[in-house]
Formats: structure tokens, sequence, C-alpha cells
């Protein structure tokens, strides 16, 4: 089914581009000719591989028919002047693609985007749990530190997140660009508990019934019927 998805920016330059293209078993890697993805594309393969093996044995969900397409990117400037962001990395739902930087400082690989599409079986939640299941897969956060770290190192300075305006799609919006390493690592702790505390099967149930069209009541309702109260859910 198709998904909606807040892209305006995307354009579509990147399909005139000179594209170097590897294949794998569950991948197709578009990278630039002479770049440092051509030369490290076997690592990449393994990795990439590695992360699907993963994501699929963990929620035990089905492998899909059809593979991940990669766009890997020099620079930002590149990826901007070339599918319209330069973000580290965007998963595009409807044609079921990763655009990512990938050079010395930056090699955006590994579990999150490639989770944003492999559970697109189960639905698309809110982002807090959406985030929260890529944040979990990686298991560290978008800048190599530990999770728990980066949320109590936040909330020493005086953050107070509100977990229940997280349960709805807007609450999620309307967090801080700024702190989004602090966001989206509270979103893997919260996850990463919910797991545990419930298994795959259940979380699974609960994952998909956390609709983006639910209120933040709906959705603490349906979450509460699970693991009982919100604010006694031990995230550390």
């Amino acid at each position: 089914m198709p998904y909606e998805q807040n892209i305006p920016f995307y354009i579509h330059k990147f399909q005139e581009f000179p594209w170097k293209l590897f294949e794998s078993e569950h991948y197709i890697f578009h990278v630039e000719a002479d770049s440092l993805a051509e030369k490290e594309i076997n690592q990449i393969i393994v990795r990439q591989e590695a992360a699907y093996e993963k994501i699929v044995n963990l929620l035990d969900i089905p492998s899909p028919e059809q593979k991940i397409s990669y766009y890997f990117y020099s620079s930002r400037v590149s990826k901007k002047e070339l599918m319209g962001d330069d973000w580290y990395g965007q998963s595009i739902y409807n044609e079921f693609a990763v655009h990512a930087i990938y050079n010395e400082q930056d090699r955006v690989v590994g579990e999150h985007e490639d989770t944003h599409l492999l559970s697109l079986t189960l639905g698309l939640p809110i982002s807090l749990f959406q985030e929260g299941l890529a944040e979990f897969m990686v298991g560290k956060s978008m800048f190599g530190r530990e999770h728990g770290e980066v949320v109590r190192e936040g909330l020493a300075r005086g953050l107070k997140p509100d977990l229940k305006s997280l349960m709805s799609q807007q609450g999620w919006l309307d967090t801080p660009d700024e702190e989004a390493e602090f966001y989206y690592a509270l979103a893997g702790v919260f996850v990463s508990r919910l797991y545990k505390v419930l298994g795959s099967p259940k979380f699974k149930e609960l994952y998909s019934s956390m609709s983006r069209g639910n209120s933040a009541q709906l959705n603490i309702a349906i979450l509460e019927a699970a693991v009982g109260k919100l604010e006694q859910l031990e995230l550390f």
C-alpha cells in the first residue's frame, strides 16, 4: 500500500546521475565513480546484509520481494543538489529507497533507515515508535553514544520531555531540531523497554496500533492497556 510521507523537498535529479551499480542479495547500491563508497562497497554489502538479517529476524517479519535501493552521496552538497536535502540519510517509503551520505566523516550505513522500510509491513505508526524502533535496532545514538547516556545527559541539562505529548504525531514533530539526538535516543530507550516487557509478537501488535491518525489520548489508552500506566514504565 502507498504511504504518505512529508518530503516536500524531494526531487529526482539523482535519476539522471551516472551511478555505478552494485547488487547483493537484498540491495541495489548506487555509488559515485571513484568515491569512498565504491572503494568500500564490499564492506558496505557485508554491513547492510547483516543489518537486514538482524531486522527481519528480530521482528520475525517476511523478507520483501523488492530489493532496497541505496544512493550514496559523497557530500551533503551533492545530496542536496540531486535529491533535495542535505540531511545525513532518508528512507523513501514508496520507492523502497535510501539516500545517504558516505564519506570519511559520515558513513551512513546500518540498521536505522532499513528498519523504516522493512517494518512497513507492520504499518506506519507515530514517529515515537517508528524512530524508536529504528534506534533500538541500531543500539546507539545517531552520533554513536549509548542511548541512556544521551538521555541522562539531556535530563541533567534541564530537558523535560513529556512522553504523553509524544504519543501523537504532532507532538513528535514539535520537538526541537537542535535536540534531535536526545529525542531519538529517548525513543530508542522507550521502544527497547516496551520490546523487553512485551516480547516480539505483542510489541508488533502494539506498534501497528499506534496510528498517526489517533489522538495522543487514544494512543496512550492503547499503550496503557498493554503495559500499565505510562508514568510507571521504567526506562532505565
